[in-house]
């Protein structure tokens, strides 16, 4: 048994296929998910999508939270903080996020999403403060932003939660689990220029590793440049499994563990 503890099946890439998505989940041995939004919008997706899976006797969880690269929207919306505290009340919500910062791009790339540093500074701490408010756990996004995330959740000692899809190096892996965070992984362990993040795999505590597909990004090898899909999470486990020296059946049955865990599930 497996869980996808990171997938946005409520995407545009996947939503239209979510019937079919299931199905090759539940060949791969795939049943628990949780379904990650990063908007109110996609939160509103992913809640239907519970509902439908839950009844075919998968387990599936969603988040609400607003993504940094639309963190402008968050701020420019006085209704922000209401809209989201109202869909923390769903039963089928068991974090906040994905929330973050993420510094990827600057202000003259034609991509640039539009929210600056501070305001994306700002909207990760306002919704940590709720998180904290209604005790649930963040799934936190970091790109290119190291030293400046860790600073912000070193401000909050109570938070709990997971760096999903972690691509930085050791010795920010040891500064993450020093807070008492958990570590996702995905299809990035399979690429053939990730040792560094393979390096963090080996020496991170079992009991603090997820897995994740971050699906409909960054698929495994060797469906690398294909939409990724909850299913493929087992090649992730296997490689998981490699690089520790355990059966994938064990990989699969401690982060589910640590999933249930964390999420409350």
């Amino acid at each position: 048994m497996f869980f996808d503890s990171h997938c946005h099946l409520n995407s545009e890439k996947l939503a239209p296929d979510f019937e079919a998505i299931l199905s090759r989940a539940q060949a791969a041995n795939v049943t628990h998910f949780l379904n990650v939004a990063d908007m109110f919008e996609a939160t509103q997706i992913a809640l239907q999508q519970c509902e439908v899976a839950n009844a075919k006797g998968f387990t599936m969880r969603a988040t609400a939270g607003v993504h940094p690269q639309n963190a402008h929207e968050y701020a420019n919306n006085a209704d922000a903080r209401a809209l989201l505290e109202k869909l923390l009340k769903n039963q089928n919500v068991v974090a906040v996020g994905e929330i973050g910062l993420d510094y990827f791009y600057d202000e003259t790339h034609p991509e640039y999403p539009g929210a600056t540093r501070k305001v994306q500074q700002k909207v990760m701490r306002e919704q940590i403060e709720i998180a904290l408010e209604h005790n649930l756990p963040v799934v936190i996004h970091n790109r290119d932003a190291d030293d400046d995330l860790l600073e912000i959740v070193n401000d909050y000692p109570q938070l709990r939660g997971v760096f999903h899809c972690f691509g930085s190096s050791v010795e920010v892996a040891h500064r993450v689990l020093d807070l008492g965070f958990y570590l996702g992984f995905t299809g990035i362990i399979t690429f053939k220029n990730a040792e560094n993040v393979r390096d963090v795999a080996r020496r991170c505590p079992l009991e603090k590793i997820l897995i994740e597909t971050d699906a409909p990004y960054l698929a495994p090898v060797p469906h690398r440049g294909k939409t990724n899909e909850p299913s493929f999470v087992p090649r992730v486990a296997e490689t998981l499994a490699q690089l520790r020296g355990l059966s994938i059946e064990e990989i699969g049955v401690i982060t589910t563990s640590n999933a249930k865990k964390l999420f409350d599930m």
